[in-house]
């Protein structure tokens, strides 16, 4: 066997690591310990602390250690205060001399010269990734459904409505809403639990962006004046007027009172 020279023999063994295939690291079921050295450890990447602070979107210890995190992206950061308690957003403002706002007023920026660094929400939602926003509007707050429910990918605004967070006034609006998407007016409407209550009937009914199929299907829930005002709206589908007009005849020529 050829006997190889130094230079050679290292040049070899490098060659053969580079070759070597790293394990995938397993986020979700590190150790507290090597989880928190992954955070803490300045080179670890913004993509690695963005899964982190998904996985562990529930964990005050963690996420206290990512805010810390001098390399921790500000899309992050905002996933992490809309998602977090009031406990961390406060300790955000403290450790990071930040405020989160949604929107800033004209001329605000020069009035808080000097004060405080102010995170824009929105921008910052616009900049995450889908499976960012997918796990944001599944835990976010009210503030994050508001913004979510707008999206145009079906994933990420349907997702809203699985947060268990969600309140029935919420679920009101968005029925009231002509600026969102018919598959988002056709999940809530085929909502047994939301369409029980009265006003969010009305309002898909009277939505003129609901879903024909779905809209209606409320038209014999709606009283004599609701009836009167869908026959001769011009907002409303077709099928709509129609099944209300038809609804009125039907109740006026058999004498039935509301």
């Amino acid at each position: 066997m050829r006997t190889m020279d130094p230079y050679s023999r290292w040049t070899a063994i490098l060659t053969r690591s580079r070759k070597r295939k790293l394990l995938p690291l397993d986020i979700e079921h590190c150790s507290p310990i090597a989880l928190r050295s992954i955070v803490l450890d300045a080179h670890t990447s913004t993509h690695v602390l963005d899964r982190i602070a998904q996985v562990y979107c529930d964990d005050e210890y963690i996420l206290r250690d990512l805010v810390r995190c001098p390399n921790l992206s500000e899309t992050t950061l905002a996933f992490i205060a809309l998602t977090a308690s009031d406990e961390i957003k406060n300790f955000i403002a403290g450790t990071r001399v930040m405020d989160v706002v949604t929107d800033e007023a004209p001329g605000q920026a020069a009035a808080d010269a000097g004060k405080k660094k102010k995170l824009n929400v929105t921008q910052m939602v616009n900049r995450m990734t889908t499976p960012q926003k997918i796990k944001l509007a599944i835990s976010g707050g009210k503030e994050a459904r508001g913004l979510l429910i707008r999206e145009s990918n079906k994933q990420i605004s349907q997702a809203v409505l699985a947060n268990p967070q969600i309140k029935d006034n919420e679920i009101e609006f968005f029925a009231k809403s002509t600026n969102l998407s018919e598959d988002v007016l056709r999940k809530i409407g085929m909502n047994s639990e939301w369409t029980k209550k009265a006003s969010i009937a009305h309002a898909l009914v009277h939505n003129p962006r609901c879903p024909v199929g779905i809209a209606v299907g409320f038209v014999p829930r709606m009283g004599d004046k609701d009836l009167a005002m869908l026959e001769k709206s011009k907002s409303v589908s077709n099928a709509v007027r129609t099944a209300a007009r038809a609804l009125l005849a039907r109740k006026k020529s058999g004498g039935k009172k509301e």
